[in-house]
């Protein structure tokens, strides 16, 4: 009888994977880009016999901050909040409308209520019904203050098994901060 040699299995052991990243270490960069409007290699331009030289570009009025201040990060919170109850259908989206400027109004709302029928849609698409249906959740929220008066934020949000993002930009309208822009993706 033939013997044959089996090798013993290695145990393999799963275990679960946390629902966050680490955190975000974008905080501990100098609040000012050292680097901005200048190019890798800027190798300076030799002009021809009779020519002036490259004009230098306009300095700009204010640097990239990185991060934000406390106002913009308070008022993202304030409206990430706000989004969440209108997806998990806590308050109608016409509620986006006094959060947003004057102008986008009707965007931001119109964008507000095709998210909150998506997830909507998508809750109503699941076979078989669990006893509680999950909330939207945020996971995490990245903000940057690309001038003065303008923060933009991207959020992660997860409801069941589905991860979205939201991106949205606020504007500092009237000491107030106002949505321009919202999108679901």
């Amino acid at each position: 009888m033939p013997r044959t040699l089996e090798e013993p299995r290695s145990a393999i052991s799963l275990r679960p994977v946390p629902r966050c990243e680490p955190p975000f270490d974008d905080e501990l960069e100098p609040t000012v880009w050292a680097t901005a409007q200048q190019l890798a290699l800027n190798w300076p331009a030799v002009p021809e016999a009779g020519r002036k030289g490259p004009e230098q570009p306009p300095t700009p009025r204010h640097s990239p901050i990185a991060g934000a201040s406390a106002d913009a990060k308070l008022a993202v919170r304030r409206f990430v909040q706000t989004c969440v109850e209108v997806l998990n259908g806590h308050r109608p989206a016409a509620h986006l409308r006094r959060l947003s400027r004057p102008m986008e109004a009707s965007a931001v709302v119109a964008q507000g209520m095709a998210a909150a029928h998506r997830v909507a849609d998508l809750r109503r698409g699941h076979r078989r019904k669990p006893s509680r249906i999950p909330p939207v959740a945020v996971i995490h929220v990245r903000l940057c203050e690309p001038r003065p008066g303008a923060v933009e934020a991207a959020v992660a949000l997860l409801t069941g098994e589905r991860t979205w993002a939201l991106a949205l930009r606020l504007e500092l309208h009237e000491d107030a901060w106002r949505a321009t822009a919202l999108r679901l993706i």
